[in-house]
């Protein structure tokens, strides 16, 4: 199916200039999305380390300074991919 835009409250088809620079959008999109994905995931596993979980981190609790080291190793793997 063509693509098409509107032009004075019509449907019309877009020209190969058009088309041509569209498809190249698409791709550049595309080609940046495993990178927004690793940003994605980066933001995800920064919320959870939460202020408590510092808060217990800084009063020793070993599970907590566990818990946040697989935290930043898990970002230290998405931080690679880009």
């Amino acid at each position: 199916m063509a693509r098409t835009k509107m032009v004075d409250g019509n449907l019309v088809p877009l020209t190969s200039e058009e088309e041509a620079a569209r498809d190249a959008e698409e791709a550049a999109v595309l080609a940046d999305q495993p990178r927004l994905n690793a940003l994605a995931e980066i933001a995800r596993l920064e919320a959870t380390i939460t202020p408590r979980r510092l808060r217990e981190a800084m009063l020793g609790n070993a599970e907590a300074i566990a818990f946040i080291q697989g935290v930043e190793d898990d970002i230290a793997i998405e931080r690679a991919k880009l």
